[in-house]
Protein backbone atom coordinates (compact mmCIF):
# COMPACT_ATOMS: atom_id res chain seq x y z
CA UNK A 1 0.00 0.00 0.00
CA UNK A 2 1.60 3.60 -1.22
CA UNK A 3 1.47 6.30 1.38
CA UNK A 4 -0.86 9.20 1.61
CA UNK A 5 1.04 11.75 0.69
CA UNK A 6 -1.07 14.42 0.72
CA UNK A 7 -1.77 13.63 4.83
CA UNK A 8 2.00 14.75 4.46
CA UNK A 9 1.32 18.37 2.91
CA UNK A 10 -1.29 19.27 6.15
CA UNK A 11 0.07 21.13 8.83
CA UNK A 12 0.43 19.38 11.68
CA UNK A 13 -2.60 20.05 14.51
CA UNK A 14 -1.35 20.61 18.06
CA UNK A 15 -3.09 19.88 21.20
CA UNK A 16 -4.64 23.26 22.34
CA UNK A 17 -4.82 23.96 26.35
CA UNK A 18 -7.21 26.55 28.03
CA UNK A 19 -5.71 29.44 26.57
CA UNK A 20 -3.70 28.52 23.21
CA UNK A 21 -1.87 26.30 21.01
CA UNK A 22 1.35 24.90 22.64
CA UNK A 23 3.57 25.74 20.25
CA UNK A 24 6.36 27.39 22.46
CA UNK A 25 9.21 24.16 23.18
CA UNK A 26 12.79 24.39 21.80
CA UNK A 27 11.81 20.99 19.54
CA UNK A 28 8.83 22.52 17.63
CA UNK A 29 10.52 26.26 17.05
CA UNK A 30 14.02 23.81 15.87
CA UNK A 31 11.49 21.91 13.72
CA UNK A 32 9.61 24.88 12.39
CA UNK A 33 12.68 26.50 11.07
CA UNK A 34 13.99 23.25 9.01
CA UNK A 35 10.76 21.61 8.21
CA UNK A 36 8.35 24.66 7.57
CA UNK A 37 5.96 22.92 5.53
CA UNK A 38 4.50 20.31 8.66
CA UNK A 39 3.06 23.90 9.87
CA UNK A 40 0.70 26.55 8.98
CA UNK A 41 1.72 29.90 8.36
CA UNK A 42 -0.86 30.51 11.02
CA UNK A 43 1.25 28.23 13.53
CA UNK A 44 4.57 29.20 12.42
CA UNK A 45 3.20 33.19 12.97
CA UNK A 46 2.01 32.52 16.48
CA UNK A 47 5.00 30.76 17.35
CA UNK A 48 6.92 33.63 16.72
CA UNK A 49 4.66 35.82 18.26
CA UNK A 50 4.96 33.36 21.24
CA UNK A 51 9.33 34.00 21.07
CA UNK A 52 8.24 37.75 21.18
CA UNK A 53 6.44 37.38 24.05
CA UNK A 54 9.19 35.65 25.98
CA UNK A 55 11.62 38.41 24.68
CA UNK A 56 13.35 35.72 22.49
CA UNK A 57 13.48 37.73 19.64
CA UNK A 58 16.47 36.19 18.16
CA UNK A 59 14.32 33.05 17.99
CA UNK A 60 11.47 34.90 16.77
CA UNK A 61 13.24 36.42 13.72
CA UNK A 62 13.80 32.82 11.46
CA UNK A 63 10.24 32.06 12.62
CA UNK A 64 8.44 35.46 11.01
CA UNK A 65 10.42 34.40 7.80
CA UNK A 66 9.22 30.77 7.37
CA UNK A 67 5.43 32.28 8.46
CA UNK A 68 5.85 34.93 5.57
CA UNK A 69 7.21 32.17 3.02
CA UNK A 70 4.12 30.05 3.69
CA UNK A 71 1.78 33.10 3.62
CA UNK A 72 3.23 34.19 0.32
CA UNK A 73 2.72 30.14 -1.07
CA UNK A 74 -0.96 30.19 0.57
CA UNK A 75 -1.34 33.74 -1.19
CA UNK A 76 -2.40 35.15 2.42
CA UNK A 77 -2.08 38.53 1.92
CA UNK A 78 -3.72 39.88 4.78
CA UNK A 79 -1.90 37.71 7.32
CA UNK A 80 1.35 38.64 5.76
CA UNK A 81 0.66 42.57 6.07
CA UNK A 82 -0.13 41.65 9.69
CA UNK A 83 3.24 39.37 10.13
CA UNK A 84 5.31 41.91 8.99
CA UNK A 85 4.22 44.45 11.59
CA UNK A 86 4.66 41.66 14.25
CA UNK A 87 8.31 41.71 12.60
CA UNK A 88 9.03 44.99 12.75
CA UNK A 89 7.54 45.27 16.22
CA UNK A 90 9.69 42.79 17.00
CA UNK A 91 12.80 44.59 15.68
CA UNK A 92 12.01 48.07 18.03
CA UNK A 93 11.27 45.76 20.87
CA UNK A 94 14.86 44.17 20.79
CA UNK A 95 16.48 47.57 21.13
CA UNK A 96 17.61 48.42 23.94
CA UNK A 97 16.26 51.83 23.90
CA UNK A 98 13.33 51.19 21.40
CA UNK A 99 12.71 55.22 21.01
CA UNK A 100 16.13 56.17 20.14
CA UNK A 101 15.01 54.55 16.22
CA UNK A 102 12.32 56.96 15.61
CA UNK A 103 12.15 56.31 11.67
CA UNK A 104 11.26 52.46 13.03
CA UNK A 105 8.45 53.23 16.05
CA UNK A 106 7.08 55.62 13.20
CA UNK A 107 6.86 52.90 10.27
CA UNK A 108 5.21 50.79 12.79
CA UNK A 109 2.53 53.03 13.59
CA UNK A 110 2.28 53.92 9.88
CA UNK A 111 1.20 49.92 9.03
CA UNK A 112 -0.62 49.57 11.93
CA UNK A 113 -3.08 52.45 10.62
CA UNK A 114 -3.45 50.37 7.13
CA UNK A 115 -4.20 47.61 8.69
CA UNK A 116 -8.33 47.09 10.24
CA UNK A 117 -7.64 43.85 12.63
CA UNK A 118 -4.12 42.38 14.13
CA UNK A 119 -2.56 39.54 16.39
CA UNK A 120 -2.78 40.94 20.01
CA UNK A 121 1.05 40.69 21.02
CA UNK A 122 0.32 38.61 24.12
CA UNK A 123 -1.33 34.96 24.24
CA UNK A 124 -3.63 33.82 23.09
CA UNK A 125 -2.69 36.43 20.17
CA UNK A 126 -6.66 37.14 19.53
CA UNK A 127 -7.20 39.31 16.87
CA UNK A 128 -8.22 42.97 17.94
CA UNK A 129 -8.59 46.44 16.11
CA UNK A 130 -5.18 47.69 14.85
CA UNK A 131 -5.98 50.82 16.51
CA UNK A 132 -5.97 49.93 20.05
CA UNK A 133 -2.26 47.94 19.33
CA UNK A 134 -1.23 51.56 17.84
CA UNK A 135 -2.73 53.17 21.05
CA UNK A 136 -0.05 50.94 23.49
CA UNK A 137 2.25 48.53 21.20
CA UNK A 138 5.03 50.55 22.60
CA UNK A 139 4.28 50.72 26.24
CA UNK A 140 3.83 47.06 26.80
CA UNK A 141 6.68 45.37 26.83
CA UNK A 142 7.22 41.39 27.52
CA UNK A 143 7.28 40.37 31.22
CA UNK A 144 10.80 38.89 30.27
CA UNK A 145 12.18 41.98 29.81
CA UNK A 146 11.01 44.07 32.46
CA UNK A 147 13.40 44.87 34.82
CA UNK A 148 13.15 42.48 37.81
CA UNK A 149 11.27 43.92 40.71
CA UNK A 150 8.85 45.82 38.99
CA UNK A 151 5.40 45.36 39.74
CA UNK A 152 3.48 44.18 37.09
Amino acid sequence: MAPNLHRLQRPILLHRTAKALVLDTLLIRILAVRLPWLFSGRALHRMALGACAAAAFAAAAPLFERAAERYLVDLEVESLARLRVHQLIARVRATREPLRDAAMCLEVEQRLLRLEWIDALEPPFELIPARRLLANWLIEQPLAAAAPGSAA
